[in-house]
């Protein structure tokens, strides 16, 4: 009986049940898809980490023999390193590696190191997650950089070190878990140990790097590390722990966790639409509801009657949406597969089937409680179909004579929306929800792509950057350079202003001497515009700002004194101003104007070009063409490269929550409307009977969902705006950042993207009205 009377009901109510169908089919699809990626990109990640045998804390200093021995010294005495190793590199720039005409040179400000294939700690492996190994002439490149240039397995790299040069052959591509991920900036190329030899053979002692990797004893994680040798008086080029290793894959995280929003939202949106047609369905059949009550049945047996169709819906749409959701997940992971070794078995496909039943569960039990008014009715009620004829609530009127110039269809649109605002309510929440959720991921993209976001990775915002050059360096001669290019530049006619950035080892000294932290220090000269949070821009030579993370923990304030060991000596600093960064998990410092720094170990000059903004593009290119040499870059490009391919997957979310956003809304305004015309049958019936055309008629149904669109598109910027920056400020906090500015561009939030949405809901609602046609007067006196 529950089969025939499922199948009747099926043919009855054909685009109702298709609408549910295919909203419980990209719910089930991407809610399974999600989570699986969630879920395999979470534990892959840690997995991968520990497989690799990631070292707890890596530094990496000059080769020298003071060096070694003091770090040898410490890691023999201190009781929190459990184990340590070390490895030889060569540091490169991306001007020593030639690549094949056709292909894109290494970014300049991609920091590079040569080194043998790593045997104890930070392994690597190969594509097929085997491992790895080098012969004599070749050498492998991580995935990252062979996306990022183009590179092919078979191109040769000719790498010049030093005074000798060596052509190697790409044979292979490896995965990194030390290096491989898209935030760090810091690459390395794998050679055999005879080719390191040769090469080593060549460069004086001092020129060469080594690795030092420091494993801790139980209990002991890389920040017990970081604080113990920060007491040691040794430079370092560079420190990375695992724990900032895992959070630069948070990326991959962040993408999931925005596909598993989104599926919730489509959950949300088909509980929406699930609620309205039940209850529709209920006031439809009140009468049928009586008479059953009235023959015996009880409330169960009655909901019963009403769940098979349901529970036909979610199943068919749960076992469509896992199928479809297999090779989703297989697409969706294809790209961290390439650098991340993923775990084995079918704990994923369970992970899957597990969500896909839990929604078939909650999408049951939504369905039964929304049947409660079953239990509420008699069957006196019933047959009266809920009517009682009183009216306890006065009605929003408004008349049509006192509108002489308000068309008929607008008249009628606009007292159906003031008197009939409750039943729009899952149509309205629909609306905000699709809003919203398209315009935070549009906020977002926007913020990172503008050069204004380019200060949260402590850079100063410019028109163009020259490649970052790392190794210590004197000031004095940066001034030269710098002077040196600023010449050339007026000699060329371009009209730009340059400055420099440098990066200055420092070193946090707390209060009790326990706490100290190696903190990179950031100055530039002349004085650049920098963004900062609470307080002004440092000064004079005994002034700092420091970052919100830093106040937070160390406990200090505007005003406050600070101490810094910079250059081997100690000074106390003024705070006068909060900034904030994601690099180094939001810990950096810069100095004031007047403070003269010895050396830098690392810098970056950049530039703005003094000309209309129109023309800035224009000349840009002719600098690129003229200084090739200096690997010149607009902030647009920067931040792609210190981005990685997040941006491009960030784009690819963009459209596919467009399109599925646009596909629900049309749907969903389909089946509304669809509903609404089915119950105002009589009343279209006595319009048509007072002489409203078709036309009249449909116009009016268009109005009266666009007004209830464009107050919801308004609500729902308002909350993408507002409620959008406080969620996406909290994901961001994970990197350092306190306080997250959307950047809005008003074209695309206030016109665009909302202009789109209405042509989806306008073009739904006329194509919906077509049954309108076929309402003679005659249906006026159906019951």
């Amino acid at each position: 009986m529950f089969l025939k009377i499922l199948k009747k009901d099926l043919k009855r109510k054909k685009v109702m049940n298709m609408v549910l169908l295919v909203l419980m089919i990209l719910a089930s699809m991407l809610v399974a898809s999600s989570t699986n990626l969630m879920y395999s990109t979470t534990t892959a990640i840690g997995s991968f980490i520990s497989y690799s045998k990631v070292a707890d804390y890596n530094i990496s200093i000059a080769n020298t023999e003071e060096n070694n021995r003091s770090i040898t010294a410490w890691a023999k005495t201190e009781k929190s390193v459990d184990s340590y190793s070390s490895q030889l590199q060569i540091g490169l720039l991306s001007k020593d590696i030639s690549v094949p005409e056709g292909r894109r040179s290494i970014s300049g400000n991609t920091g590079l190191v040569l080194a043998m294939v790593p045997d104890q700690v930070n392994l690597v492996f190969g594509e097929k997650d085997e491992v790895f190994s080098m012969e004599v002439g070749e050498v492998g490149l991580p995935i990252s950089l062979m996306n990022t240039t183009g590179l092919k397995l078979g191109d040769e790299l000719k790498i010049q070190v030093g005074k000798s040069s060596k052509t190697f052959t790409i044979t292979k591509v490896f995965k990194d878990a030390y290096m491989g991920s898209d935030l760090l900036g810091l690459k390395r190329l794998l050679i055999s140990s005879k080719d390191f030899t040769d090469l080593q053979s060549a460069l004086p002692e001092e020129s060469l790097t080594r690795l030092w990797s420091f494993m801790g004893t139980n209990g002991e994680e890389g920040r017990a590390l970081v604080k113990a040798f920060s007491k040691q008086d040794i430079s370092l080029n560079f420190g990375v722990e695992k724990e900032l290793v895992k959070k630069s894959y948070m990326t991959d995280q962040i993408i999931s966790a925005m596909l598993f929003g989104i599926s919730l939202f489509l959950i949300f949106i088909a509980f929406l639409t699930l609620r309205f047609t039940i209850v529709s369905t209920l006031q439809d059949e009140y009468k049928e509801i009586g008479v059953m009550k009235a023959i015996g049945f009880r409330n169960a047996a009655i909901k019963q009657l009403y769940l098979t169709k349901y529970l036909g819906l979610a199943l068919a749409g749960g076992a469509i949406g896992l199928g479809v959701s297999i090779p989703l997940s297989n697409l969706m992971s294809q790209k961290i597969s390439q650098y991340i070794i993923l775990p084995g078995g079918n704990t994923g496909l369970m992970v899957s089937i597990c969500s896909t039943i839990a929604i078939i569960a909650v999408t049951l039990l939504f369905c039964t409680l929304c049947m409660r008014k079953i239990n509420r009715a008699s069957a006196i009620d019933a047959i009266r179909q809920g009517q009682t004829g009183e009216r306890f609530k006065a009605s929003r009127k408004i008349h049509l004579h006192k509108s002489k110039f308000m068309h008929p269809a607008l008249f009628l649109a606009l007292s159906d929306v003031l008197n009939r605002m409750k039943s729009y309510t899952a149509l309205i929440l629909t609306f905000i929800l699709s809003t919203a959720i398209i315009i935070i991921p549009i906020n977002l993209m926007n913020t990172i792509v503008t050069p204004k976001f380019i200060g949260y990775f402590g850079t100063v915002q410019a028109d163009f950057y020259t490649k970052s050059e790392v190794g210590d360096k004197k000031v004095s001669e940066i001034h030269t350079k710098l002077a040196r290019m600023t010449r050339e530049f007026r000699d060329h006619n371009f009209p730009v202003t340059l400055s420099v950035d440098y990066s200055i080892n420092s070193k946090y000294i707390s209060d009790n001497g326990e706490d100290n932290m190696r903190i990179t220090a950031m100055k530039s000269e002349p004085a650049a515009a920098f963004q900062y949070l609470d307080g002004v821009a440092p000064k004079l030579a005994n002034e700092i700002a420091i970052t919100g993370i830093m106040a937070e923990k160390y406990d200090k304030r505007i005003g406050d004194s600070i101490i810094f060991e910079i250059g081997g000596k100690q000074d106390t600093f003024l705070i006068t101003g909060l900034l904030q960064t994601i690099t180094n998990e939001g810990y950096l410092v810069r100095l004031g104007d007047d403070y003269s720094p010895s050396n830098a170990a690392a810098y970056q000059i950049a530039g703005n070009i003094n000309a209309p903004d129109g023309q800035k593009a224009r000349i840009l290119a002719d600098m690129k063409q003229d200084f090739s040499e200096l690997d010149l870059k607009s902030a647009t490009d920067l931040l792609g490269d210190v981005t990685g391919g997040f941006m491009g997957q960030l784009k690819s979310i963009i459209v596919l929550l467009t399109v599925i956003v646009c596909v629900i809304t049309f749907f969903i305004t389909s089946l509304f409307v669809r509903l609404l015309i089915t119950k105002e049958v009589q009343g279209i019936a006595v319009m048509k009977s007072l002489g409203f055309r078709n036309g009249i008629i449909r116009l009016w149904q268009v109005l009266r969902i666009s007004m209830l669109l464009v107050g919801s598109i308004i609500l729902g910027v308002i909350t993408a705006n507002i409620l959008g920056e406080r969620l996406i400020g909290i994901i961001f906090r994970m990197f350092g950042l306190t306080r997250m500015n959307f950047n809005i561009v008003p074209l695309q939030v206030y016109l665009l993207y909302p202009l789109l949405i209405l042509i989806v809901v306008v073009l739904a609602v006329y194509t919906s009205c077509g049954q309108i046609k076929n309402i003679q007067i005659w249906n006026m006196n159906e019951e």
